[in-house]
């Protein structure tokens, strides 16, 4: 009867001690782990905290805005074009292909403030700015953002310059839709969209058509900017809000 009356409490240790393992496994493989999120759809999402904040450290996969609204799914990248609401879809059109670089999103959909989980956000250029230069260098420097790839030649093609994952952002070489991108540029790039929209040049009040971004190189140390019509589709890392 002891044995039978102590065995339940057995079984729940069994659990408890594992979770505590992986627990400190988790934090010796990445010493700057925060807390994970999940957002809407059961996606959960692992975090690192840095100089510049806390930061996802993988790609949005969400289907719908922080307030349950559902994304319109666009199945043909060719559809991206016509479209002016805020969607989502898969560069591959596969679900299989998200898992591993997430979903691409128009940039009406970053538009309307509720993309990322309720507390996180669509990083401003400035916050991706003080990210990249920073990059876990005490050197704060541009060539730092190529520290914040997944190093080695997994996703990205070579020679994948500066790769080190420094503070365990891993950076992957997604796709998108846009004017500047192709199948051939398959592991030679990434971009995110940033909040701001591109008024360079433009007349107060008159609407701008394009939106600000960041990205990455294979080949290049330092981060790449520019805009892309707000119709294009690209990656999306949400920043916990201060």
């Amino acid at each position: 009867m002891f044995f039978m009356k102590r065995f339940p409490m057995f079984r729940l240790l069994i659990p408890a001690i594992l979770f505590f393992t992986c627990t400190l496994s988790a934090q010796e493989e990445y010493p700057n782990e925060g807390m994970p999120i999940r957002d809407l759809d059961g996606n959960v999402y692992r975090t690192i905290m840095t100089e510049s904040g806390v930061w996802m450290a993988e790609n949005l996969k969400t289907f719908k805005l922080n307030d349950g609204t559902p994304l319109t799914l666009i199945r043909d990248n060719s559809q991206w074009e016509d479209t002016k609401i805020p969607a989502y879809g898969w560069y591959k059109s596969t679900v299989e292909y998200a898992e591993t670089y997430g979903a691409i999103y128009n940039w009406y959909a970053v538009e309307t403030g509720k993309l990322c989980p309720k507390g996180w956000h669509v990083p401003t250029e400035e916050e991706w700015k003080d990210l990249m230069e920073n990059a876990g260098d005490s050197q704060r420097s541009r060539d730092n953002a190529a520290k914040l790839k997944e190093a080695g030649t997994a996703h990205w093609k070579a020679p994948n310059d500066g790769a080190t994952n420094e503070i365990f952002f891993t950076a992957l070489p997604a796709g998108e839709v846009s004017f500047a991108y192709s199948d051939k540029y398959e592991g030679t790039k990434t971009s995110w969209w940033t909040s701001a929209e591109d008024r360079y040049d433009l007349s107060p009040g008159e609407p701008a058509s394009n939106a600000n971004l960041v990205g990455l190189r294979y080949d290049f140390l330092s981060q790449s900017e520019g805009s892309y019509n707000k119709k294009s589709a690209l990656p999306v890392r949400c920043k916990k809000d201060e």
